[in-house]
């Protein structure tokens, strides 16, 4: 999961050039990166929604009572009361809204991932995934 990886990075470093808004859309990023691993796992690999949001996996997860429902639970909270609101572009964050961001999306995440088989070790480093050729 290099993404997730890539994206946490980043809003670290976001935070610490106390950039907050971008730090939550990193944040954001790595945990939706999660939710995607988490769903199909705990589907038995069944077909990922075509439209990738939240909300959207959130749906196929309730409907079939897939996953955790904890789980389901704080990304639902998350989705709601800050990401959701964060994608409006008057919406801004300070450093406190992302250091608690941060948190909670760290929890949710750890959660998701506890379920989740470890990923073999590779040898090449969690550099950001290119859209290009």
């Amino acid at each position: 999961m290099p993404e997730a990886v890539f994206d946490v990075r980043e809003a670290a470093k976001a935070l610490a050039y106390e950039s907050p808004t971008a730090a939550g859309f990193h944040v954001f990023r790595a945990l939706e990166s999660v939710l995607r691993r988490y769903h199909s796992h705990v589907t038995g690999g069944s077909a990922a929604p075509k439209v990738r949001n939240i909300e959207v996996y959130l749906e196929s997860l309730r409907s079939s009572n897939w996953g955790d429902l904890k789980v389901r639970a704080v990304i639902k909270q998350i989705a709601d009361l800050y990401r959701n609101p964060l994608i409006h572009p008057e919406v801004v964050l300070t450093m406190e809204d992302a250091v608690g961001i941060f948190g909670i999306s760290r929890s949710a995440m750890a959660a998701m991932l506890s379920v989740l088989p470890d990923l073999p070790l590779t040898t090449t480093s969690a550099s950001a995934p290119s859209i290009g050729p």
